[in-house]
């Protein structure tokens, strides 16, 4: 199986699950995000304009089809950056899909400063990453002592914090996945 055939179908599987106010919640986030090309070209023009206003309609029906390439983009989101071996596996035991093996290329994402796995698409983007916590704040990757920013700690801590209880700080331990150090390739 082609790697975008994988993470459509575990998109399909958890847009499935989702309830009327999550899905309207996630339209909703969307709404307040840049919008990414590869989106904007399987967009509604509806939805595009109401996109250029950030205004949802008062009456948002989440189950309208205009709405549907957004909730599958949010649904691959969490798996854009996982290994094929992870997609398939997950296909395998989570979704019920049998599939040997995902063929295609890995997105060419860039290393977490402080755990190293391959969890940004850009840095300095106030991203977080899944595995350990790290909020991709420009100013603190680039003074790795400087405390101040977005993670109230500085890089250099936030690396030591990492080799000693495996995330950028205690709060941000009991908020992680361990399943996503599996997912991301280092």
């Amino acid at each position: 199986m082609q790697r975008e055939e994988a993470l459509e179908k575990i998109a399909w599987h958890h847009l499935k699950k989702l309830t009327r106010d999550e899905a309207a919640d996630l339209i909703i986030e969307f709404f307040n995000e840049p919008l990414k090309p590869s989106l904007r070209e399987k967009l509604n023009i509806t939805t595009l304009v109401q996109w250029e206003t950030h205004q949802p309609p008062d009456d948002l029906q989440p189950g309208n089809p205009i709405y549907r390439p957004v909730l599958i983009d949010k649904m691959k989101r969490p798996f854009r950056g996982a290994t094929n071996e992870y997609l398939a596996q997950y296909l395998r035991e989570m979704v019920g899909i049998q599939v040997d093996h995902i063929e295609g290329k890995l997105p060419g994402w860039l290393a977490c400063p402080v755990c190293g796995y391959l969890t940004f698409e850009t840095l300095g983007a106030w991203d977080t990453c899944p595995v350990c916590g790290w909020n991709s704040d420009p100013v603190q990757e680039t003074m790795h002592d400087d405390p101040t920013g977005a993670n109230g700690i500085s890089l250099n801590e936030a690396r030591r914090n990492y080799q000693t209880f495996g995330a950028v700080s205690k709060e941000k331990l009991a908020m992680l996945d361990p399943e996503d150090k599996k997912k991301y390739p280092k």
